[in-house]
């Protein structure tokens, strides 16, 4: 890639970077037309470098800058992952700009709001389309700055800002591991530009990977709310709704987006990927189960987010990575619809509450795995590769079909609906594996260990287990073990309890109680 193409590059960042400072001065229209224009115009660029990309290839291209001794000046890198990423966060952002323009019409703060979300975009860019770990690191820190600043969007709200707090504090903790992580690769390879570190850990040098494997993946996991560094997402939802789309389809997807980005890196760290399967298993069933005891629809989607990121980063742990790069797209895509469709879901039956036939049930599951079966059996017909995590997925995706052709036939009946679900059934696994086969061609990553059979197993039976209980979870408010979890899982098992009284003695709540110019109030202590 040449230098010229880098400053298009450069420029997808740019653009709302520059619209998000001349968004401080002026009028909220004006701060609107400017913040959409911009992020257009990054959407146009990100669409031009992925078609580029198919006529140059891959590659880097550094821009030089005054001062820069230890980074050895700044690289862009331009590949699938940043063509997928860059016109995805770039398409987001045109979309709750445009969204944001009316739904915070009148309201006084509307300029200072796109003054911060052009900023954020402009990290979030940046972090895309770099090819140097300074980089990385730099944008990383920016984002989630500028994220705060979205978050106290309502500083008269206790609960907002204490939420901010909370995710401040994380984030903090995320930015020394990848600081720790950035100084031990730059000291051992001698350059933070990513091409030649890829390039010397294809030759044999990883020595420092285990070690660093670790600080990532404990890094990506405080980015993306895993278990149980988790409770500050929920809490983060008195901010504007384009906030809440924004977050959740964007910028909690960056704990993944690190582990694609270094997967060449994470594959020589096989501890580390162990750590991600546990790690994700366990988000993704705490936040499946939690999901489905939250009445609000706002925390319900929070707790989604939470599931989804653990199943994004169990893909990652088991060595699919291009499908965790699909998995980021797919759910971008509908928790940023979700979110700014979320008041057309009032009245919308719960899932939970659909009553599954135990026949029905047993139809679905045999149904699915005949569908499963035959989906594979047609891409072995072809003899095309069924990439990394093959056996976790299939299980995962008969389980999934069989929920939902169960639901299908429950309610509609199996008579009148049997085709069109079999059909529907078909599709979605023909689809699914063919994906699945096909996404190892989006991210360049040798092949790492195989996880321990062991491992994989619990996986397997953590997910069987969920399916189970989704499919008995309309029965259980009929027994008394079933009201108490559901108690228990409406209040989120009081682990974001046990962080606020944490967060509470780390950072006292009456600090930020008053507004300017208020006068203090005595503190009295309690006995």
């Amino acid at each position: 890639m040449n230098v010229p193409f880098a400053w298009v590059l450069a420029a997808i960042p740019l653009l709302p970077f520059a619209a998000g400072v001349a968004a401080a001065r002026g009028s909220a229209a004006r701060a609107g037309r400017l913040s959409l224009l911009a992020t257009t115009g990054s959407a146009v660029l990100a669409l031009a470098s992925g078609m580029g990309l198919l006529v140059t290839g891959p590659g880097s291209a550094p821009i030089p800058l005054p001062g820069d001794a230890f980074v050895g000046g700044v690289s862009l890198r331009l590949d699938t992952i940043t063509a997928v990423m860059g016109l995805l966060v770039a398409s987001l952002g045109m979309v709750i700009t445009r969204f944001s323009r009316n739904y915070l019409s009148g309201d006084p703060r509307q300029a200072r709001f796109f003054v911060w979300t052009n900023l954020t975009l402009a990290a979030v860019l940046t972090m895309a389309v770099a090819g140097d770990l300074m980089l990385i690191l730099a944008a990383w820190v920016a984002t989630s700055l500028c994220l705060h600043r979205l978050l106290m969007f309502h500083p008269h709200r206790t609960g907002a800002v204490f939420s901010a707090r909370k995710k401040f504090v994380v984030s903090r903790l995320g930015d020394l591991c990848l600081l720790a992580a950035v100084i031990r690769l730059h000291r051992h390879y001698g350059t933070g530009e990513l091409e030649p570190i890829f390039q010397a850990v294809a030759a044999g040098d990883v020595a420092p990977l285990p070690g660093v494997g670790f600080l990532l993946v404990v890094c990506a996991c405080l980015k993306s709310a895993q278990f149980p560094f988790h409770s500050w997402l929920p809490d983060t939802l008195e901010t504007p709704t384009p906030v809440s789309a924004f977050m959740h389809a964007g910028i909690i997807n960056a704990g993944g987006f690190l582990v694609v980005r270094l997967s060449p890196l994470l594959v020589h760290a096989p501890g580390a990927l162990e750590l991600l399967v546990v790690v994700g298993t366990l988000t993704a069933a705490f936040g499946a189960v939690v999901m489905l005891a939250q009445p609000g629809v706002k925390r319900a989607l929070a707790y989604s987010t939470i599931a989804q990121m653990g199943f994004m980063m169990l893909q990652c742990g088991l060595g699919a990575f291009g499908l965790a790069l699909l998995h980021i797209v797919a759910h971008s895509l509908y928790k940023a619809h979700a979110f700014l469709n979320a008041g057309g879901t009032v009245g919308v039956q719960s899932q939970a509450a659909i009553r599954l036939q135990g026949s029905t049930l047993a139809l679905g599951a045999l149904a699915s795995a005949l569908c499963v079966a035959l989906a594979s059996t047609v891409l072995a017909a072809f003899k095309t590769g069924t990439g990394a995590g093959m056996e976790v997925f299939l299980l995962i995706l008969t389980l999934a079909l069989a929920y939902g052709l169960s639901g299908l036939w429950s309610a509609a009946g199996f008579r009148q609906s049997a085709v069109h679900g079999l059909a529907a059934a078909t599709g979605i696994a023909l689809l699914s594996v063919a994906l699945h086969a096909a996404s190892s061609a989006l991210v360049a990553v040798p092949p790492g260990p195989r996880p321990p059979r062991a491992l994989v197993s619990g996986v397997s039976a953590v997910f069987a287990g969920l399916f189970l209980f989704q499919a008995l979870l309309w029965r259980s408010r009929q027994y008394p073990w079933g009201q108490a979890l559901y108690v228990h899982a409406l209040n989120g098992f009081y682990l974001g309890t046990w962080a606020n009284r944490a967060l509470g003695r780390l950072w006292p709540r009456h600090e930020f109680l008053l507004p300017a110019g208020a006068r203090q109030v005595p503190q009295h202590p309690q006995h």
